[in-house]
């Protein structure tokens, strides 16, 4: 893990927006494109107060998954090591994606995981999610 500053493009949030509704995701529309499965929020206040997360070796941040978070480029020379890791609780449930703004990221996270993994049984990211999935500790319940 190393330093994450606005330099080495650090971890942005835009506070208070994870009491809004999940916003559309899709390929921002930046010169120079984006790399592959960057999906960024479409329709979000751009002058909303925003807030870097500067952050030494070892510190730790949880937030809810619906705010609205990104980083920054890399500017350096150097690394920007992290690890990230999603928590979810015995009553957490899986949301179909089916006819949501959100059904177009599925369809190419299953088919990614298909090119990598090779697995041909995986038809949705649900199947995907509870082959891959690792119970870290406790009862697996929901998935």
């Amino acid at each position: 893990m190393e330093h994450t500053d606005r330099n080495n493009g650090c971890l942005a949030v835009l506070p208070g927006t994870h009491k809004l509704p999940l916003k559309p995701h899709d390929y921002p529309q930046w010169e120079g494109g984006v790399n592959t499965m960057y999906h960024g929020i479409q329709d979000y206040d751009q002058d909303h107060a925003r807030v870097h997360l500067v952050m030494e070796k070892g510190d730790t941040v949880f937030f809810h998954p619906l705010l609205i978070h990104g980083s920054g480029w890399n500017q350096t020379q150097g690394f920007r090591k992290v690890i990230s890791c999603h928590f979810a609780s015995a009553d957490c449930h899986y949301i179909d994606m089916k006819g949501t703004s959100q059904e177009n990221i599925e369809k190419e996270i299953v088919e990614t995981a298909r090119e990598f993994f090779g697995n041909a049984n995986t038809t949705d990211l649900k199947d995907f999610i509870m082959s891959h999935a690792q119970l870290v500790k406790g009862e697996r319940t929901n998935f």
